[in-house]
């Protein structure tokens, strides 16, 4: 999927690069969906934008419609623009698809094509563990940004049910970072926090896969926080060497430190990363990145942000 990368920076001024993914669907049922698709567009107001997606999706049911075998089954992803690029998809892509339950056919017109979005859901396999607990039943899952998978459940809930999917999660899954615990329960709302390390307990509502990235999101910055703090007290202190530290622009000193292999740990503003991987080699990354981002005003990182421009860099020697 690395030959994707290429069209992360296209664009257009209106919604009208089309994203397409289809997995295990005949060519028949392609082209129904999209007729209606196409029935669907007739009706977008804007003349230049309905004309670019009638056209786009026109065209696209057009070399769908020639392929000759109709019962034949498509797995690949299409980027819609003035031109069609298709990716089709390897044995392995499919199976993420299929074992987390992926639309077979995803479409979405928007001003870009959603790169990040497929490299994410196909590739991105650092999960969020989470127990649902609903009156006496529970739900162990996992998830990400852009998916979700049910582990296990159980219909008769307890403190050693609970402990055996912690245990569960730590050993068999290898997993150190913070467990979510959420729903509405009296006995979730018993549990003792300090009895389940690296946990949160929220025992009044039930948690969507979007807010509980959100609780990990928060954790995983406040924890970088507290590494960055540190390294800032060094800065007062007489006896750190200052010429260990590389400050300055994304492009100019950054750079030149990281393509010199000068870099030990790199603190970098969360969103400015994806801009330094477009500038620098994928060679050049053997480093310790460290993402920050403020969660509130003058927390350390916006203080980081607005005096250290979001970036600093520690040299091996």
């Amino acid at each position: 999927m690395e030959i994707l990368k290429k069209y992360l920076s296209m664009s257009e001024n209106q919604e009208t690069l089309i994203t397409i993914i289809i997995y295990n669907k005949k060519i028949s049922e392609i082209i129904n969906f999209f007729e209606n698709e196409l029935a669907k567009a007739q009706k977008i107001s804007n003349p230049m934008k309905k004309h670019k997606i009638n056209n786009r999706l026109y065209n696209f049911i057009n070399i769908i419609s020639a392929e000759l075998e109709l019962e034949k089954t498509v797995n690949s992803i299409f980027l819609l623009s003035e031109s069609m690029i298709e990716y089709k998809l390897k044995e392995n892509e499919i199976k993420t698809a299929v074992e987390y339950n992926f639309p077979k056919i995803f479409v979405k017109m928007d001003n870009q094509f959603c790169i990040d979005y497929i490299l994410d859901f196909f590739y991105n396999f650092d999960f969020i563990y989470s127990i649902k607990i609903n009156n006496n039943e529970s739900y162990l899952s996992k998830s990400n940004k852009n998916k979700e998978k049910l582990i296990d459940s159980s219909k008769n809930t307890n403190e050693s049910k609970i402990g055996e999917y912690i245990e569960f999660i730590r050993k068999n899954e290898l997993y150190k970072e913070l467990i979510i615990l959420h729903g509405k329960s009296v006995f979730l709302s018993k549990l003792n926090n300090n009895n389940i390390k690296k946990s949160i307990i929220i025992h009044d509502k039930f948690l969507s896969k979007e807010e509980i990235y959100l609780y990990y999101e928060n954790d995983f910055y406040l924890k970088n926080m507290e590494e960055l703090e540190k390294r800032l007290n060094d800065l007062n202190n007489c006896n750190t060497n200052l010429d260990l530290y590389i400050f300055g622009k994304l492009k100019v000193e950054i750079k030149e430190a990281i393509e010199q292999y000068l870099i030990k740990e790199l603190y970098i503003e969360a969103h400015k990363l994806e801009k330094l991987k477009l500038c620098i080699e994928h060679e050049c990354f053997n480093f310790k990145i460290i993402l920050i981002k403020s969660l509130v005003n003058d927390d350390v990182a916006d203080n980081f942000i607005k005096n250290y421009n979001g970036l600093m860099g520690i040299k091996y020697y």
